[in-house]
């Protein structure tokens, strides 16, 4: 199975942004307890770079680490080295997909509007970040995109929160992005990342089907 698919298969990225790498590793450890194996970690977080090579040292093959908020092609160089498998942008900047494909990874830039949307596949993205979901409309949105782009992969991310999931997946989204404040909202006063494992199985929870979460 190729990246992106498994990626999809995963249903959930966790965007790591702002943790230092003790941080990171610590809640990598908990969100994988919990179901989860899909991380970006951000580069406007302290020692990024860093933080990749540890993630990708310490869960190896069992998990797929990127590198999100990616704005220039030599971060897509730096992360490449680092030992990323992805790229995650907030917009389309073609040199930066460009990069990425020549690297050999998987591209997903951050795209809005149905010409951002149809450029970024059209210039190889693997999936297409929309990006911000929920302020654009959420479920109905994506729904509204699903018209014209029936096969195209989305990557839902941008204010997703527990309640709007299963509208987004059933809109037809590939799987969604969620940062760790996303995740742990509403649960008990001083919640912290020892609260991750139990909130990555409530999340995976929500991603399923009615017909899934019945088996």
């Amino acid at each position: 199975m190729e990246l992106h698919s498994s990626i999809a298969t995963q249903r959930i990225v966790v965007v790591l942004r702002g943790l230092d790498t003790d941080r990171v590793l610590e809640a990598a450890a908990a969100l994988r307890r919990g179901g989860i194996q899909a991380f970006e970690v951000t580069m406007n977080s302290p020692n990024a770079i860093r933080s990749i090579e540890r993630l990708c040292d310490t869960h190896g093959d069992e998990a797929y680490v990127g590198a999100g908020t990616v704005t220039r092609p030599g971060e897509v160089d730096d992360a490449a080295t680092a030992g990323a498998r992805y790229i995650v942008s907030p917009n389309l900047d073609l040199a930066v997909v460009e990069r990425t494909k020549d690297q050999g990874l998987v591209s997903i830039p951050g795209a809005l509007t149905p010409t951002e949307v149809l450029l970024a596949a059209r210039s190889g993205a693997d999936l297409v970040k929309v990006f911000p979901v929920m302020p654009a409309g959420g479920a109905a949105y994506v729904r509204q995109l699903r018209g014209p782009y029936d096969d195209l992969p989305i990557l839902a991310s941008g204010g997703v929160t527990y309640d709007a999931i299963p509208s987004l997946f059933s809109a037809g989204v590939s799987a969604i992005a969620l940062g760790v404040p996303l995740m742990l909202a509403g649960r008990s006063e001083g919640a912290n990342l020892d609260k991750l494992e139990e909130a990555a199985a409530d999340f995976l929870e929500a991603t399923k089907c009615p017909s899934e979460a019945m088996t």
